[in-house]
């Protein structure tokens, strides 16, 4: 297999980390609205104190701080110095982490997803300067090892008779009017209906889900070309912001597959240089 040249590697490889701090930071502000309220006012006025968690994770500064920091990652779209992509790769990773262990946001599922993708690209952007195709083939073998992480914590979480029988989704659809058509349908269709609906609902996601779980042991256009839409297709049940967990992920899987379609067409041109020289 032949590889392509220096420079259109590290150009894919560029593309590839920006694609996964742009929709990172995305995900991570997609509760901007709701999360700086929280962290700099409500944390503020009315402060929680739980033993359990060290002081460190009990302060309000840094919670904010730690929100904050992902700033820092922005200068990777003007610049393609490895250095700042390390430098955003660490702030993403350390942010992530600091906010799933303080105690006002670690049940916050936005947080661990975000350390997952965090850690990957801290893998991925200290390894940049790799010139071998086993580096992309790691890469996108990890990227499905993270997603499957995510989509088995979340098939075991729903493993509950609740969950199966459709009643949680139920619930949050029509008490809490979660979904993007979640007014439209409830002025159209009666409640009994919409109760029989989430029952296979509820079913297709948990499968959706456990399968998923297996990400590693599937083809990565598989995962790709049904695991994106069928994340998007959250919001149809769920609240919008369910985005803020799930962008990051679809981020991964966007620059896996930019990285394998790079790889095919260079692989592709090289073939067709050496058939027909110019």
């Amino acid at each position: 297999m032949s590889l392509p040249s220096a420079d259109a590697f590290a150009e894919r490889v560029v593309v590839a980390a920006r694609i996964v701090v742009a929709m990172w930071l995305v995900g991570w502000t997609c509760k901007c609205v709701v999360l700086l309220e929280y962290f700099f006012k409500t944390l503020v006025s009315h402060p929680m104190v739980h033993e359990f968690f060290p002081a460190v994770f009990r302060s309000a500064l840094v919670a904010q701080a730690a929100y904050v920091l992902p700033v820092l990652a922005l200068p990777v779209f003007f610049s393609r110095r490895q250095a700042w992509f390390c430098v955003a790769a660490v702030v993403m990773a350390v942010s992530s982490a600091l906010l799933l262990m303080h105690q006002d946001s670690a049940s916050d599922a936005t947080f661990e997803t975000s350390f997952w993708v965090g850690a990957w690209l801290v893998w991925f952007s200290f390894s940049m300067r790799r010139r071998d195709q086993e580096f992309l083939t790691h890469a996108r073998s990890l990227a499905l090892c993270v997603v499957a992480i995510q989509f088995c914590g979340a098939f075991v979480g729903k493993c509950t008779p609740e969950y199966w029988s459709g009643q949680v989704l139920a619930d949050m659809f029509m008490e809490q009017k979660q979904g993007l058509f979640a007014s439209w349908i409830g002025s159209h269709f009666d409640q009994a209906t919409i109760r029989i609906s989430f029952q296979w609902i509820s079913k297709f996601l948990i499968v959706g889900e456990g399968v998923f779980a297996l990400a590693p042991l599937l083809p990565y256009r598989l995962v790709c070309c049904v695991g994106i839409p069928f994340m998007l297709s959250f919001a149809l049940f769920r609240s919008w912001m369910i985005y803020s967990v799930l962008m990051c992920l679809i981020g991964l899987l966007i620059a896996g597959w930019w990285l394998m379609a790079k790889a095919v067409a260079d692989i592709s041109s090289a073939s067709s240089s050496r058939k027909y020289p110019m």
